[in-house]
Protein backbone atom coordinates (compact mmCIF):
# COMPACT_ATOMS: atom_id res chain seq x y z
CA UNK A 1 0.00 0.00 0.00
CA UNK A 2 2.42 2.12 0.88
CA UNK A 3 4.44 1.49 -2.15
CA UNK A 4 2.18 2.26 -4.49
CA UNK A 5 1.28 5.19 -2.78
CA UNK A 6 4.60 6.42 -3.13
CA UNK A 7 4.72 5.30 -6.92
CA UNK A 8 1.14 7.13 -7.26
CA UNK A 9 3.18 10.45 -5.82
CA UNK A 10 6.48 10.53 -7.76
CA UNK A 11 4.28 9.93 -11.20
CA UNK A 12 2.29 12.86 -9.92
CA UNK A 13 5.96 14.70 -9.92
CA UNK A 14 6.77 13.30 -13.03
CA UNK A 15 3.38 14.46 -14.45
CA UNK A 16 3.92 18.02 -12.98
CA UNK A 17 7.40 18.25 -14.10
CA UNK A 18 6.17 17.42 -17.59
CA UNK A 19 3.51 20.23 -17.32
CA UNK A 20 6.23 22.36 -16.43
CA UNK A 21 8.06 21.82 -19.10
CA UNK A 22 4.98 21.92 -21.41
CA UNK A 23 3.84 25.33 -20.15
CA UNK A 24 7.43 26.93 -20.75
CA UNK A 25 7.54 26.02 -24.27
CA UNK A 26 4.11 27.52 -24.56
CA UNK A 27 4.78 30.64 -22.66
CA UNK A 28 7.86 30.97 -24.72
CA UNK A 29 5.72 31.10 -27.58
CA UNK A 30 3.25 33.22 -26.32
CA UNK A 31 6.07 36.03 -25.02
CA UNK A 32 7.46 35.71 -28.57
CA UNK A 33 4.18 36.44 -30.10
CA UNK A 34 1.72 38.45 -27.63
CA UNK A 35 -0.74 38.94 -30.77
CA UNK A 36 -1.53 35.29 -29.87
CA UNK A 37 -3.45 36.98 -26.73
CA UNK A 38 -5.65 38.66 -28.87
CA UNK A 39 -7.86 36.10 -29.87
CA UNK A 40 -8.50 34.82 -26.01
CA UNK A 41 -9.21 38.69 -25.19
CA UNK A 42 -11.58 39.36 -28.12
CA UNK A 43 -13.29 35.92 -27.42
CA UNK A 44 -13.52 37.04 -23.52
CA UNK A 45 -15.15 40.13 -24.79
CA UNK A 46 -17.64 39.15 -27.01
CA UNK A 47 -18.57 36.00 -24.86
CA UNK A 48 -19.11 38.30 -21.99
CA UNK A 49 -21.52 40.91 -24.14
CA UNK A 50 -23.42 38.28 -25.79
CA UNK A 51 -24.11 36.39 -22.10
CA UNK A 52 -25.21 40.14 -21.16
CA UNK A 53 -27.53 40.49 -24.22
CA UNK A 54 -28.67 37.24 -24.70
CA UNK A 55 -28.10 34.53 -22.18
CA UNK A 56 -28.88 36.82 -19.12
CA UNK A 57 -32.62 37.98 -20.34
CA UNK A 58 -33.04 34.27 -20.98
CA UNK A 59 -32.53 32.95 -17.73
CA UNK A 60 -34.01 36.29 -16.28
CA UNK A 61 -37.22 34.82 -18.03
CA UNK A 62 -36.85 31.37 -17.05
CA UNK A 63 -36.85 32.75 -13.48
CA UNK A 64 -40.03 34.71 -13.88
CA UNK A 65 -41.61 31.54 -15.31
CA UNK A 66 -41.54 32.33 -18.87
CA UNK A 67 -39.99 28.95 -20.06
CA UNK A 68 -41.53 29.77 -23.42
CA UNK A 69 -39.91 32.23 -24.48
CA UNK A 70 -36.75 32.06 -22.09
CA UNK A 71 -35.54 28.58 -23.27
CA UNK A 72 -34.68 29.26 -26.32
CA UNK A 73 -33.21 32.49 -25.80
CA UNK A 74 -30.56 30.75 -23.83
CA UNK A 75 -30.35 27.58 -26.25
CA UNK A 76 -29.86 30.03 -29.06
CA UNK A 77 -27.35 32.30 -26.25
CA UNK A 78 -25.64 28.99 -25.76
CA UNK A 79 -24.86 28.76 -29.33
CA UNK A 80 -23.66 32.18 -30.26
CA UNK A 81 -21.17 31.58 -27.39
CA UNK A 82 -20.20 28.56 -28.85
CA UNK A 83 -19.92 30.21 -32.18
CA UNK A 84 -17.66 33.11 -30.55
CA UNK A 85 -15.51 30.78 -28.77
CA UNK A 86 -14.88 28.23 -31.71
CA UNK A 87 -14.25 30.95 -34.02
CA UNK A 88 -11.48 32.38 -31.99
CA UNK A 89 -9.93 29.65 -30.97
CA UNK A 90 -9.61 28.38 -34.44
CA UNK A 91 -7.80 31.56 -35.23
CA UNK A 92 -5.22 30.95 -32.37
CA UNK A 93 -4.76 27.57 -33.74
CA UNK A 94 -4.19 28.82 -37.52
CA UNK A 95 -2.01 31.61 -36.58
CA UNK A 96 0.26 28.96 -34.13
CA UNK A 97 0.53 26.46 -36.81
CA UNK A 98 1.72 29.22 -38.66
CA UNK A 99 4.11 30.55 -36.67
CA UNK A 100 4.88 27.27 -35.78
CA UNK A 101 6.23 27.00 -39.52
CA UNK A 102 8.45 29.54 -39.55
CA UNK A 103 5.67 32.31 -40.61
CA UNK A 104 5.38 36.15 -38.99
CA UNK A 105 1.40 35.58 -38.42
CA UNK A 106 -0.50 38.03 -37.29
CA UNK A 107 -3.84 38.38 -35.67
CA UNK A 108 -5.14 38.71 -39.34
CA UNK A 109 -3.80 35.74 -40.62
CA UNK A 110 -5.71 33.79 -37.67
CA UNK A 111 -8.78 35.38 -38.07
CA UNK A 112 -8.81 35.84 -42.05
CA UNK A 113 -8.53 31.08 -41.53
CA UNK A 114 -10.94 31.78 -39.19
CA UNK A 115 -13.30 33.38 -41.60
CA UNK A 116 -12.78 31.21 -44.23
CA UNK A 117 -13.74 27.83 -41.97
CA UNK A 118 -17.13 29.96 -41.05
CA UNK A 119 -19.80 27.92 -41.76
CA UNK A 120 -17.74 24.50 -40.38
CA UNK A 121 -17.60 27.35 -37.35
CA UNK A 122 -21.22 27.47 -37.19
CA UNK A 123 -22.32 23.79 -37.81
CA UNK A 124 -19.56 22.39 -35.15
CA UNK A 125 -20.92 25.03 -32.55
CA UNK A 126 -24.43 23.52 -33.72
CA UNK A 127 -23.00 19.88 -32.23
CA UNK A 128 -21.61 21.33 -29.70
CA UNK A 129 -24.21 22.96 -28.46
CA UNK A 130 -26.72 20.40 -28.58
CA UNK A 131 -24.49 18.01 -26.99
CA UNK A 132 -23.92 20.89 -23.92
CA UNK A 133 -27.60 21.17 -23.61
CA UNK A 134 -28.32 17.10 -23.37
CA UNK A 135 -25.50 17.33 -21.03
CA UNK A 136 -27.10 20.39 -18.92
CA UNK A 137 -30.59 18.73 -19.21
CA UNK A 138 -29.72 15.29 -17.87
CA UNK A 139 -27.62 16.94 -14.61
CA UNK A 140 -30.72 18.89 -14.14
CA UNK A 141 -33.76 16.94 -14.34
CA UNK A 142 -32.56 12.95 -14.54
CA UNK A 143 -31.65 13.28 -10.55
CA UNK A 144 -28.27 11.59 -9.22
CA UNK A 145 -28.48 9.32 -11.85
CA UNK A 146 -28.53 11.63 -14.45
CA UNK A 147 -26.09 13.89 -12.95
CA UNK A 148 -23.88 11.17 -13.92
CA UNK A 149 -24.48 10.16 -16.45
CA UNK A 150 -24.30 13.72 -17.47
CA UNK A 151 -20.75 14.18 -15.94
CA UNK A 152 -19.81 11.01 -17.62
CA UNK A 153 -20.94 11.74 -21.13
CA UNK A 154 -19.46 15.54 -20.45
CA UNK A 155 -15.88 13.87 -19.95
CA UNK A 156 -16.23 11.41 -23.01
CA UNK A 157 -16.92 14.74 -25.06
CA UNK A 158 -14.10 16.36 -24.03
CA UNK A 159 -11.68 13.86 -24.49
CA UNK A 160 -12.97 12.38 -28.06
CA UNK A 161 -13.34 16.46 -28.77
CA UNK A 162 -9.66 17.41 -27.55
CA UNK A 163 -8.41 18.08 -30.96
CA UNK A 164 -11.47 19.75 -32.77
CA UNK A 165 -10.01 23.35 -32.80
CA UNK A 166 -7.07 22.40 -34.62
CA UNK A 167 -8.59 19.87 -36.56
CA UNK A 168 -11.20 22.30 -37.98
CA UNK A 169 -8.40 24.85 -38.46
CA UNK A 170 -6.06 23.50 -40.42
CA UNK A 171 -8.10 20.84 -42.19
CA UNK A 172 -11.23 22.28 -42.49
CA UNK A 173 -13.53 19.22 -41.94
CA UNK A 174 -17.22 19.26 -41.53
CA UNK A 175 -18.69 18.97 -37.72
CA UNK A 176 -18.86 14.68 -37.87
CA UNK A 177 -15.88 14.48 -40.04
CA UNK A 178 -14.04 16.76 -37.13
CA UNK A 179 -15.46 14.57 -34.50
CA UNK A 180 -14.30 11.18 -36.45
CA UNK A 181 -10.98 12.61 -36.57
CA UNK A 182 -10.18 13.85 -33.68
CA UNK A 183 -11.84 10.76 -31.40
CA UNK A 184 -9.63 8.95 -33.84
CA UNK A 185 -6.44 10.47 -32.94
CA UNK A 186 -7.53 10.30 -29.50
CA UNK A 187 -7.95 6.71 -29.39
CA UNK A 188 -4.19 6.16 -31.49
CA UNK A 189 -2.53 8.15 -28.79
CA UNK A 190 -4.87 7.84 -25.95
CA UNK A 191 -4.78 9.57 -22.67
CA UNK A 192 -2.36 12.38 -22.37
CA UNK A 193 -3.77 14.90 -24.82
CA UNK A 194 -5.98 15.79 -21.51
CA UNK A 195 -3.45 15.13 -19.66
CA UNK A 196 -0.92 17.60 -20.90
CA UNK A 197 -3.53 19.98 -21.21
CA UNK A 198 -4.74 19.33 -17.77
CA UNK A 199 -0.92 20.11 -16.58
CA UNK A 200 -0.62 23.39 -18.41
CA UNK A 201 -3.96 24.34 -16.75
CA UNK A 202 -2.84 23.13 -13.44
CA UNK A 203 0.33 24.92 -13.28
CA UNK A 204 -1.50 28.53 -14.11
CA UNK A 205 -4.27 27.48 -11.67
CA UNK A 206 -1.07 27.69 -9.44
CA UNK A 207 0.83 30.54 -10.54
CA UNK A 208 -2.58 33.12 -11.08
CA UNK A 209 -5.73 31.29 -10.65
CA UNK A 210 -5.16 29.88 -7.16
CA UNK A 211 -3.34 33.52 -5.52
CA UNK A 212 -6.31 35.54 -7.80
CA UNK A 213 -9.22 33.51 -5.64
CA UNK A 214 -7.78 33.69 -2.29
CA UNK A 215 -7.65 37.43 -2.74
CA UNK A 216 -11.09 37.46 -3.63
CA UNK A 217 -12.37 35.46 -0.79
CA UNK A 218 -10.55 37.62 1.16
CA UNK A 219 -11.48 40.72 -0.09
CA UNK A 220 -15.22 39.85 0.16
CA UNK A 221 -14.43 38.83 4.21
CA UNK A 222 -12.93 42.03 4.70
CA UNK A 223 -15.73 44.25 2.59
CA UNK A 224 -18.01 44.65 5.42
CA UNK A 225 -15.59 45.90 8.08
CA UNK A 226 -12.73 47.55 5.65
CA UNK A 227 -14.92 48.89 2.86
CA UNK A 228 -12.75 50.27 0.32
CA UNK A 229 -9.83 47.67 1.28
CA UNK A 230 -11.47 44.90 1.07
CA UNK A 231 -13.17 45.86 -2.50
CA UNK A 232 -9.54 46.67 -4.00
CA UNK A 233 -8.79 43.26 -3.09
CA UNK A 234 -12.02 41.53 -4.85
CA UNK A 235 -11.01 43.93 -8.11
CA UNK A 236 -7.52 42.75 -8.12
CA UNK A 237 -8.42 39.16 -7.57
CA UNK A 238 -10.69 39.63 -10.33
CA UNK A 239 -7.62 41.03 -12.67
CA UNK A 240 -5.78 38.66 -12.07
CA UNK A 241 -8.09 35.71 -12.77
CA UNK A 242 -8.83 37.38 -15.88
CA UNK A 243 -4.91 37.31 -16.96
CA UNK A 244 -4.98 34.39 -16.07
CA UNK A 245 -7.61 32.81 -17.37
CA UNK A 246 -6.83 34.98 -20.61
CA UNK A 247 -2.87 33.09 -20.66
CA UNK A 248 -4.43 29.85 -19.75
CA UNK A 249 -6.71 30.00 -22.99
CA UNK A 250 -3.86 30.62 -25.02
CA UNK A 251 -1.39 28.24 -23.48
CA UNK A 252 -3.62 25.58 -23.75
CA UNK A 253 -4.29 26.40 -27.75
CA UNK A 254 -0.98 26.66 -28.01
CA UNK A 255 -0.03 23.43 -26.81
CA UNK A 256 -3.34 21.66 -28.50
CA UNK A 257 -1.71 22.77 -32.54
CA UNK A 258 1.87 21.21 -31.03
CA UNK A 259 0.55 18.35 -30.19
CA UNK A 260 -1.85 17.68 -32.97
CA UNK A 261 1.03 18.02 -35.33
CA UNK A 262 2.72 15.26 -33.18
CA UNK A 263 0.22 13.12 -33.12
CA UNK A 264 -1.05 13.29 -36.82
CA UNK A 265 2.77 13.09 -38.36
CA UNK A 266 5.52 12.49 -35.77
CA UNK A 267 6.12 16.40 -36.43
CA UNK A 268 7.79 18.41 -33.33
CA UNK A 269 7.30 22.56 -33.52
CA UNK A 270 7.99 25.20 -31.62
CA UNK A 271 10.72 24.13 -29.74
CA UNK A 272 8.88 21.06 -27.87
CA UNK A 273 11.56 17.70 -28.79
CA UNK A 274 10.09 14.52 -29.38
CA UNK A 275 10.96 13.19 -26.47
CA UNK A 276 8.98 16.42 -24.64
CA UNK A 277 5.58 15.55 -26.58
CA UNK A 278 6.25 11.27 -27.01
CA UNK A 279 5.63 11.81 -22.77
CA UNK A 280 2.58 13.91 -23.43
CA UNK A 281 1.35 11.29 -26.31
CA UNK A 282 1.79 7.23 -26.25
CA UNK A 283 -0.03 4.77 -28.18
CA UNK A 284 -2.48 2.61 -26.45
CA UNK A 285 -0.51 -0.39 -24.75
CA UNK A 286 2.94 1.72 -24.61
CA UNK A 287 5.86 1.50 -26.53
CA UNK A 288 6.50 -2.21 -26.76
CA UNK A 289 8.54 -1.85 -22.75
CA UNK A 290 5.08 -2.58 -20.91
CA UNK A 291 4.38 0.84 -20.56
CA UNK A 292 0.55 2.24 -20.18
CA UNK A 293 -1.01 5.33 -21.14
CA UNK A 294 -0.74 7.83 -18.71
CA UNK A 295 -3.99 8.69 -16.76
CA UNK A 296 -4.92 12.30 -15.38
Amino acid sequence: MAAAEAADRVSDMARMKRGWGLTKKSWGLLTEHRALLRFPLYGGVATILMAIIVVGPGLYLIDEGEVAPGAPLVVIGLYLLALIGTYYSVGLAACADMIFHGRDASFSDGTAVARSRFRKIAAWALVATVIATIIGFLEDKGGIAGAIFGRLLQLGWSLITFLAVPVIALEGTGPFETLKRSAGLFRQRWGEQITGNVAIGGIVFLVALLPAIILIVAGAALWASSGVGGAALVALGVIIFAVGMLIQSALSGIFGVALYRYALEGETVGGFTAEELESAVRQKGGTGDGARPATI
